[in-house]
């Protein structure tokens, strides 16, 4: 057969127009309902750094940041407004967010012919997945599933009906992934390349296509001007994440590991199930290029070492077209029963993890010893520490003589530390914060006035450079609980420094890291 030929025959495979109804009741019930259950948790998680972070620099809005766009921010503001001090009130959108994830997973089913039964299954197999837990929180990831997701769907909904205003209305989603997370060009990039390479390539002939990507093109100016001005933060970012992860122990394997972990038992089989079907079965063929394109970013992000929900934006697809697979007759025969136990198993289970956790400190019998324990504790028990460093921070500032007091500002080592300085020390009314860590340190510097400082340090990373800078350094308190998580509860000194040697302008560059500090 020639290639002309084959070329033909993609691009002919066409999948019928006529699909089943959508189950709206089930599908708005199962993910919605599984969103209110994930809400339990999400009520009683402290907050996170990130959040803290985002809340942080909600209060400095701007057109980028150096390791994010300004949507995440925007939207932690928004809901701070609106409810300040409020851990849930923030994590509303998250948790609307998971359940529009769940429901695009849905919509995806019936786009490829999915009857109800099993559209409602797709977004249950989400909605219980352990990833739907690490939406909890507002983070990037949060805004970047669900659009990347809404993306892909609606490329394989133009498959079927060729409106050309679908195209369109994905690069309008792409522009606003992009402010949330700028991995979306490579994702974009990735899709046009999987059309290419499975079909049908008659969507690369449709101006509607580059109209689109004009749209996310110019959506990209303000963050590219940014990292032009910044040295190109984020391309070191991608390096720091590399060392946190192998730092983690967490290599290629371990990383395809936490990917499968992430999909639980339902959407285990349900996943291989549509990677079976779109590999073997004629129906699914015209959407193949949403497979070619994930397993693209599935090789980028395990020889990058990145982590592991960089793949999840094509997961409801993924489930979609497992879920049509099951609806086969011969699937039904074969595994009926045994997805009928995993649902129930995955919803029970999910819903004892969330009515359990978090995880009482009282439980906690080691230290922790390496970044894998740090990232497992804080996910089954959440950060603390907050407010024990905030009122040590508070004590010191409180001690200092009235004409120091004037003038004086509060420096810590991490972002997260002045983060949540900056939220749990609103009733104290303590200095401005400052942290040279990661996206705070591009605030900018202390004013040159400030003669005192209260700085939080982690200890032995970057303390002595940051004290050497001072004529005059004094230990105030120390905070270090053995069981605590390091940074916020374990290796803290408060510093009380004064008669900064250097203009503040002149040493800040020298001081900023965008590695996070956790003292192990």
């Amino acid at each position: 057969m020639s290639t002309t030929d084959t070329v033909l025959r993609l691009d002919a495979a066409e999948p019928a127009a006529d699909r089943p109804p959508f189950a709206w009741r089930g599908v708005l019930a199962v993910s919605f309902g599984f969103a209110a259950v994930l809400g339990i948790a999400a009520a009683r998680f402290n907050f996170f750094g990130d959040e803290l972070y985002f809340l942080a620099a909600g209060r400095r809005l701007a057109l980028a940041y150096p390791d994010q766009g300004p949507l995440a921010p925007f939207v932690a503001h928004l809901c701070d407004l609106v409810a300040p001090g409020s851990v849930l009130a923030l994590r509303i959108p998250a948790l609307a967010l998971t359940a529009a994830a769940a429901i695009l997973a849905a919509a995806t089913a019936r786009e490829v012919g999915a009857g109800s039964r099993y559209q409602i299954l797709a977004a249950a197999a989400y909605a219980v997945s352990p990833l739907a837990f690490d939406q909890l929180q507002l983070i990037t990831l949060t805004f970047d599933i669900p659009l990347q997701a809404l993306i892909i769907f609606l490329l394989i909904r133009w498959v079927r009906t060729r409106q050309d205003w679908l195209l369109i209305a994905a690069g309008v989603t792409a522009a606003l992934a992009f402010q949330a997370k700028w991995m979306v060009p490579g994702v974009w990039a990735l899709l046009g390349l999987g059309v290419l390479v499975a079909g049908p390539r008659e969507m690369l002939r449709r101006p509607a296509l580059y109209a689109g990507t004009l749209i996310l093109a110019v959506a990209m100016i303000p963050g590219i001007v940014w990292q032009v001005q910044h040295g190109w933060v984020e391309s070191q970012m991608t390096a720091i994440i590399a060392q946190e992860q192998y730092a983690a122990n967490t290599g290629p394997l371990v990383c395809a590991l936490e990917i499968a972990t992430q999909c639980g038992l339902l959407g285990g089989l349900l996943s291989i199930l549509g990677l079976w079907g779109l590999v073997r079965q004629e129906a699914l063929r015209p959407y193949r290029f949403a497979m070619v394109a994930g397993l693209g970013l599935l090789a980028v992000v395990l020889v990058e070492n990145g982590r592991s929900y960089y793949i999840a934006g094509f997961w409801p697809a993924l489930l979609g077209a497992g879920a049509y697979v099951l609806g086969t007759v011969e699937a039904q025969r074969r595994v009926r029963g045994l997805v009928t136990g995993l649902a129930v198993a995955s919803a029970v289970m999910f819903t004892v993890a969330m009515i359990v956790l978090p995880v009482p400190k009282g439980w906690i019998a080691k230290p922790i010893t390496d970044q894998m324990q740090y990232w497992q504790r804080e996910s089954m028990s959440g950060p603390d520490g907050y407010a024990t460093f905030t009122a040590a921070v508070r004590d010191a500032v409180a001690a200092l003589p009235e004409s120091e007091r004037r003038d004086a500002a509060v420096v810590a080592a991490s972002y997260v530390q002045a983060s949540a300085l900056e939220e749990f020390g609103r009733d104290y009314h303590l200095p401005p914060m400052y942290s040279p860590n990661r996206g705070f340190g591009y605030f900018g510097p202390p004013p040159d006035s400030a003669r005192t400082i209260v700085y939080l340090a982690v200890d032995g990373v970057g303390d002595k450079d940051f004290l050497s800078q001072f004529a005059s350094t004094t230990l105030v308190q120390r905070i270090d609980d053995p069981n605590g998580l390091p940074g916020l509860e374990r290796l803290v000194t408060v510093y009380v420094c004064r008669e900064p040697l250097h203009p503040w302008a002149q040493v800040w560059p020298g001081l900023m890291t965008l590695t996070f500090p956790t003292g192990i």
